[in-house]
Parts: structure tokens; sequence; C-alpha cells
């Protein structure tokens, strides 16, 4: 079976062998492709998305094409049609010009695509700002809190907002639809009620298999988040939350991954930079800067490390599908306090495999943790039974075998996975 697979992101072991920096992100990626790299079945081909590099390179016996931003898409996609022949085109992600690109590249040749859904743009538009009162901050007494409030609104409606009718497009558009959670059913439903729905969960790399939670190991008081850099993403709530936990635990300390996202050096857009902003005016104000760390960024292995040592986990984002950072460290066993939104709600029982809490409630978050740092027996409690959860949730050979049993009824052949996983 030969499989083209469009990803957003060049796969860490590919960039290194190509002296191309690779983003932290979309390890899922890499974790199935391993997976399926395994089984003699496939002649698989990955078109990756990419800015300044152009590349056709066979690494590890799989073969790398360059989506180039630089170049016109839609030849580079037709023209990969036609190189690769393919029996089937997995395209991860909704939200990226080249996932359109390849879509009607693949249906013009009338090739079977199915495309996987990450996040969704269009159920994510409303909680883009994270929930923060904006209209409040663009008529405060502070400067900061004013521009921060501005250009969160103009990334959100300028930015943001140019890129979900493409999205709809692409959704409208797909024959097959690849998700994982209730939150992504109902969004493909709403937008493309014919297509015909898969569900196939998310394997995680290799590391957060290997390291277990103990509560006899870890930093008593501390807390991970994985992402500082969008509002979306909801740290604020759990800055917000410190001053509560100081009071009671003085050694309290927060661990952000990433980069200060209020660093002077910050690369990113402009649009970008207005949480950085608050999150800053937001630390000193509460003079909570000492029981913070920002971590940089961190690979799979440190990762898997932090969250071996760690307290308590919280997942503070006011919106997301299926948040590989919760996989990850309900898989580790790190006792977790998840914010109920979107499809978090399948993948933990609140009180049993996760604490809950609404988002944009840092009363509420605090003790939740609380609860975590006073009781190691519920601590302990949380962790077995996430780890149990998330050996289900992302099973290895599970996911690989349901995501083949996908293309194959796509392509109306005799079941591989039967086969492959007897």
């Amino acid at each position: 079976m030969s499989l083209l697979w469009t990803v957003n992101l060049i796969p860490s072991n590919a960039a290194s062998k190509l002296q191309i920096s690779s983003d932290v992100l979309g390890g899922w990626v890499e974790a199935m492709l391993a997976r399926l790299k395994e089984m003699d079945v496939f002649e698989i081909t990955v078109a990756c998305k990419c800015e300044g590099a152009v590349f056709d390179e066979v690494i590890d016996g799989v073969r790398y094409l360059s989506l180039n931003y630089e170049n016109d898409l839609d030849e580079q996609c037709k023209w990969i049609i036609e190189e690769v022949k393919p029996d089937i085109v997995h395209i991860e992600g909704t939200e990226f010009p080249h996932s359109k690109a390849m879509l009607f590249a693949a249906k013009s040749r009338n090739i079977p695509a199915v495309v996987s859904m990450q996040g969704i743009l269009n159920g994510q538009y409303n909680y883009q700002c994270g929930q923060l009162q904006i209209d409040d901050m663009m008529f405060s007494r502070s400067a900061t809190n004013i521009a921060a409030a501005w250009l969160l609104h103009l990334r959100k409606t300028r930015w943001y907002a140019k890129r979900m009718p493409a999205e709809r497009e692409i959704i409208e558009s797909a024959d097959f639809i690849l998700g994982r959670t209730t939150w992504d059913r109902a969004w493909a439903y709403r937008i493309n009620p014919g297509a015909k729905y898969f569900s196939v969960n998310r394997t995680l790399r290799d590391p957060f298999y290997r390291y277990n939670w103990n509560v006899e190991n870890i930093e008593r008081h501390s807390i991970y988040v994985g992402n500082g850099y969008y509002a979306l993403k909801g740290a604020h709530n759990v800055i917000m939350a410190l001053p509560e936990l100081i009071c009671e635990y003085p050694d309290v300390k927060l661990y952000i991954a990433g980069h200060k996202p209020f660093e002077e050096h910050d690369k990113r857009s402009f649009f970008k930079r207005g949480y950085g902003a608050y999150l800053k005016k937001l630390i000193n104000d509460l003079g909570v800067g000492d029981h913070i760390v920002f971590t940089g960024p961190l690979k799979a292995e440190q990762v898997a490390e932090r969250l071996a040592k760690t307290h308590v986990y919280v997942l503070s984002s006011a919106i997301e599908n299926s948040p590989n950072t919760l996989g990850e460290a309900m898989m580790i066993g790190t006792p977790c306090v998840a914010a109920y939104v979107g499809g978090v709600p399948d993948m933990a029982i609140d009180g049993k495999e996760a604490l809950f809490f609404r988002n944009d409630d840092p009363a509420l978050l605090a003790w939740q943790i609380k609860k975590v740092f006073d009781d190691d027996d519920l601590a302990c409690e949380l962790s077995s039974k996430a780890r149990t959860r998330a050996r289900f949730t992302h099973d290895p050979e599970k996911n690989a075998s349901d995501l083949i049993k996908c293309y194959c009824e796509i392509l109306e052949v005799d079941n591989l996975a039967d086969k492959l996983f007897k």
C-alpha cells in the first residue's frame, strides 16, 4: 500500500539528517510513523510543510518531500500526487493552506484522502483571547493592558479569522474525516454531516511510556503547565491561582514550558506579543515572579523527566481537542488538574482519573491543586487510574490497528489490520 502523509512539520529524525531545525510539537506524527514503518506493507511518503527548504530524500526507509511555502502549493501538491501515485492520502490538520492544496490535488486524481482534525479553528475562535476580560482591559488605566487587549483582539479578528474559511472548505470537501473526541465529532458533523467519520487515538512519543510518577520522588508543591505563549492556553489562570497557594505553600513552584513570552529577543510576530506583555504585568502585579520558572523549549525526554517529578500537572486551556500534554502526564501518572473544555472530558473521568475545573476560575483551580498537595492517597489514586486509562487511549498497537482499519475501509480492501495484529 502506498501511503502519502501530509504533515505540518518535519519529523525530528528527518530534520536532523537534513540539518534543518524542527519544531518540538507534533510528536504523535513521529510516534505513529515509527509504528507504521515497522510493517512491511506500506510504502510511505511524507510531505512536510516547511519554509526556505527544498528536499526529496529517503531517510530510514521513508521518502520525505518538502512543501515549501515560498513556492506555489497547488503546483507542488499536484506534482507530488503524480510523482508518488499513492493509494491513499492522509492529511494531518485542517488549518493549513497546504492541507487544502493536497486535498484538492488528490480529489482531482480521484485518489481517496482522509483529513485528520487537530485543533479546529472554527471551534476555537471564540476562545482565542483566553476568556480574558478584553473590554475591561481596553479601557483600563494600564497602558500595558490596553495595548495587550488590542493586540489580542487584532490577532483574533485580523489574523486568526482569515484562516477559518479555508478550514471550513477543507472539512466541507472531505469525504473522510479522522478524529478522536466528541468535540471534534460535533464540529465535523456541523460543517460536513455527510462525511464518513473515523475515530483513532494518538500514540505518544517513546519517553512517556518509560517514565513513572512516584510520590516518594517528586518535587513537593510543584506545578507544570505545557504552554505559556498563547492566551488560549490559559497560563494566566494558573498564575492567578498562585497567591492563594503561596499563602499555604511558600515553596510552591510553577514550571511553564517554553521561553518567557516577554523576552526582549522575542522573534514572534507583533500580534503575538500582546499576551506576553500582559503576563509580565500580571506576574509583577501579583508579586509571584520568584515562584515561576520558564523552562525553555523541552524535548520529549526532558518533558517526561519534568512530569515524573512534578506534584501536579495543570491543563488550563480555554479550549482543546485532545491535548497531548494531558495524555503525556496521564501516561506517566502525574496527578492532573484539567479544564473541562472541548474534548478533554473524553480523556479522563472527573474525580477518578483527574480533577476538573472551570477554565476561567482560578479559585477553583487553586482548590483542586490544594486537594492533591494535601492528600498523597488521592494523588496516588489519581496517578494509578490515569495511567491505566492512558495506556488504553495511547496504546501504540491498538491505535496503529485502528488507523490501518480506517485506510482499509476507505479503500474497500481486505483488512490488513486483522492480519498484522493477530
